[in-house]
């Protein structure tokens, strides 16, 4: 999780860290390596209480990083993962993904955008507790949906 010395790592310019810095935002570091040599990003995202749980949180912590994922400039924040493709995997229990209960998906779709993520696509795997079986014939649906597109877009682009 970021505490303090990460904060003070992070905001300290990269020739300027000490070496005990360097290893503070080295998770952090491989984490957005990761995010910048990936085509395709895919996030399993349970809907824990209509948000996204403490350990995603603290994934999208470590990847938003002014300079490395994003920059400020006089018209505003500026995604630098552009170019790329992002699939959400959401499950809930009784929310509807999509609904204004279901805090967690639009959070992940801003937070991606605000990174230069755009191109997201969201299989639903909601409900679960109303009715289990429709709630997986759902998901086994939108998932063959988003991956035929995901893949078209992908051969257009090779």
């Amino acid at each position: 999780f970021v505490d303090e010395a990460w904060i003070g790592a992070n905001f300290t310019p990269p020739e300027e860290r000490t070496a005990a810095q360097s290893a503070t935002l080295g998770y952090s570091d491989a984490l957005v390596e990761e995010l910048k040599a990936a085509d395709l990003i895919v996030i399993g995202a349970p809907v824990y209480n209509f948000s996204v749980p403490a350990a995603l949180k603290a994934w999208i912590d470590q990847i938003s990083r002014a300079k490395l994922t994003f920059e400020y400039t006089p018209d505003g924040p500026v995604g630098l993962l552009e170019g790329k493709t992002a699939l959400i995997a959401a499950a809930s229990g009784g929310v509807p993904i999509g609904s204004e209960a279901d805090f967690a998906t639009g959070y992940l779709r801003h937070v991606l955008g605000f990174i230069g993520i755009a191109d997201v696509h969201i299989v639903a795997a909601d409900q679960q507790m109303i009715d289990a079986e429709k709630a997986a014939a759902r998901a086994q649906s939108g998932l063959e949906s988003v991956v035929a597109q995901v893949a078209a877009t992908f051969r257009a682009a090779a």
